[in-house]
């Protein structure tokens, strides 16, 4: 069953493709992680296969063209991103053949969303002056925290950016799976059993849980980025994450999944880190009110540390 997660980016599909794709390994089922499926597609060994180095040079045609001769029992996971398809420009048309091959061609679509819509235009803003998308090691983490303020015109545009989104996938893509990403990083075995059917593949395979292990490994960053936060994991933490970094790691080097982020901040560490917050969200309350799906409440939930913080 090939896998498609369509994102405005900055609501977990990176880290939700991979952590489908590793699950689905671990229970010895073929699988490839093509990630964005416009902006580079090769076929390697008859496999669909992600090629950075085309960028945006081929049609929709032809990517729909390696899709149709990928091996058919290696499946796939896909992520399409609407920005791409914005900066590709292609003609309606042409775009509306595209969103019905997928339709068809993916059994399940996963929409990617949030909960707290301030904090995504808020962490799309710091990765705007950072040039970080995701945090992959130390060195992206240490980068991040160096943004000390937001371009508060930019963070406007991403909430736009987000309504328009739903729009979106209202209009071509109506049989979708909605998956919060809220939920995918506190209650993330729930997710992954939802979305693959097998139960406590992660528990089963590092002795410890998938929701675990990503707040450990955020709590493991931290402590070497950060000067005031300790290393406090025990040896039964610290041997669980070797293990799923070392099979991330060798899922990696075998072109299986590209790369595996780490959580990067939470909203409690951006309103301590960016000193024009307040200022963003009182615009956000401004711009929620013309839509009235938004939820304002959650602006202020940090989920993550399950508290409001202001």
């Amino acid at each position: 069953m090939n896998t498609l997660i369509l994102t405005p980016d900055g609501v977990g599909s990176t880290i939700l493709q991979r952590l489908i794709t590793m699950a689905l390994c671990l229970e010895k089922i073929p699988v490839i992680n093509t990630h964005e499926l416009t902006n580079g597609l090769v076929l390697k060994n008859n496999v669909a296969n992600k090629d950075f180095n085309l960028g945006y040079t081929q049609t929709l045609d032809q990517i729909i063209n390696i899709l149709n001769k990928s091996y058919k029992d290696t499946q796939l996971v896909s992520r399409l991103a609407k920005y791409h398809l914005d900066s590709r420009k292609d003609a309606l048309l042409k775009q509306e053949k595209f969103f019905s091959f997928l339709n068809n061609f993916y059994q399940k679509k996963i929409m990617c969303v949030r909960e707290n819509i301030f904090e995504y235009a808020m962490s799309w803003s710091i990765r705007h002056k950072s040039g970080v998308l995701n945090v992959y090691g130390r060195q992206d983490r240490e980068k991040v925290i160096q943004v000390s303020e937001v371009d508060e015109n930019y963070f406007i545009k991403k909430c736009q950016e987000y309504v328009d989104y739903q729009l979106w996938i209202e209009q071509y893509f109506p049989d979708v799976e909605k998956i919060f990403y809220e939920k995918l990083v506190t209650d993330s075995d729930t997710v992954v059993e939802q979305l693959i059917g097998y139960k406590n593949t992660f528990k089963n395979a590092f002795n410890m849980s998938l929701s675990s292990l990503l707040r450990i490994e955020y709590q493991f960053f931290n402590s070497l980025t950060l000067k005031n936060t300790q290393q406090t994991l025990t040896k039964e933490e610290q041997k669980a994450l070797f293990l799923y970094k070392s099979y991330s790691n060798s899922l990696i080097k075998k072109g299986i999944i590209l790369g595996h982020p780490i959580k990067n901040t939470t909203l409690e560490d951006k309103m301590k880190q960016i000193k024009n917050f307040n200022q963003c969200l009182k615009k956000f309350y401004s711009f929620a009110k013309n839509h009235n799906w938004i939820d304002q409440s959650n602006a202020t939930y940090d989920f993550w540390n399950k508290k409001h913080i202001c």
